[in-house]
């Protein structure tokens, strides 16, 4: 009778031969073709800025926050940041570098930017349109503008009692209010509402080490386009009432700004990708919309 082949011995390695957590994520980063060729920019021009970066590669704040991050990881990290916020390469990095440009001719000068980045004119007037600028500045510095963020909290506030919209979350609603001072309460609610959502779910779903305060700062230029409507509302308020269709659409585009300023505000603040921070988005302003609804069966029916 034929006797079975004994299985495989087990590999057995030696303490020198196991791979450190340094080796795991040094080899995990240079897997990544982004890392890759971030690393390569930054250590062909010695420093680089966020700016510099961005405009080099053409991908969304988001994204590019999360792979700066990865690579200045402490395990084995192959950038580090100045306290001026300039990137700069480690001697890890340097060396990582160095055997990316001999393992190719490609250099980052002459990498072909994302396929994705079809309209840069539009791409950058988004970028104007969501305040990333704004945010980018006040993340960085956000004891700057947290003056100026509670001035623009007041200001709003204070136009909303002129104007008889009740807010819920982003959505404003046209009610008959006894009280000149409701509009504004609920405009200072649905703001820390929605901020301290946004604080839990991005610090509990998606985990970072960024800090409320800009957050918190940042949020408050969301409701502008929302302010706008009211003015201009309040302004013109019997041509709005003879062409409700124009009320509607101004409306809508009114709020599809508020949206994108807010997940501006929250990649920005956050450093979250995004999707991420397109999700976060999308749930608080379900969660307002429900509300509302329940609010106008509330009373309907009552």
């Amino acid at each position: 009778m034929a006797s079975k082949n004994p299985p495989p011995a087990t590999p057995v390695f030696t303490d020198a031969e196991k791979e450190t957590p340094a080796e795991a994520v040094l080899f995990r980063n240079l897997g990544h073709p982004l890392r890759r060729k971030l690393i390569r920019f930054v250590n062909e021009r010695g420093e680089a800025s966020y700016s510099d970066l961005r405009d080099a590669f053409h991908i969304e704040p988001g994204t590019l926050y999360f792979h700066l991050e990865q690579l200045m990881t402490a395990d084995a990290p192959l950038l580090t940041q100045s306290k001026e916020r300039i990137y700069q390469i480690t001697a890890l990095g340097r060396l990582a570098a160095t055997f990316l440009n001999q393992a190719t001719d490609i250099t980052p000068s002459t990498a072909p930017p994302s396929p994705t980045v079809q309209h840069p004119r539009l791409r950058q007037l988004t970028y104007y349109l969501g305040f990333a600028p704004l945010f980018r500045y006040l993340n960085n510095r956000s004891d700057h503008l947290i003056f100026e963020s509670l001035i623009t909290l007041a200001a709003i506030a204070y136009l909303f009692t002129l104007v008889p919209l009740f807010l819920i979350g982003f959505l404003p609603l046209d009610l008959y209010l006894v009280s000149i001072y409701l509009p504004a309460l609920s405009f200072l609610g649905s703001w820390l509402l929605v901020t301290v959502a946004t604080e839990g779910i991005t610090r509990f779903r998606y985990p970072t080490e960024q800090g409320m305060r800009p957050l918190f700062a940042a949020t408050v230029y969301a409701w502008l386009p929302i302010g706008l409507y009211a003015l201009i509302r309040l302004i013109g308020a019997p041509f709005f009432a003879s062409f409700p269709l124009v009320t509607f659409l101004f409306l809508f585009l009114c709020l599809t700004w508020t949206l994108w300023i807010y997940t501006q505000a929250v990649i920005h603040t956050k450093r979250i990708a995004m999707r991420k921070a397109a999700l976060t988005t999308i749930i608080i302003t379900n969660v307002a919309l429900l509300a509302t609804l329940l609010l106008l069966l509330l009373m309907l029916f009552s």
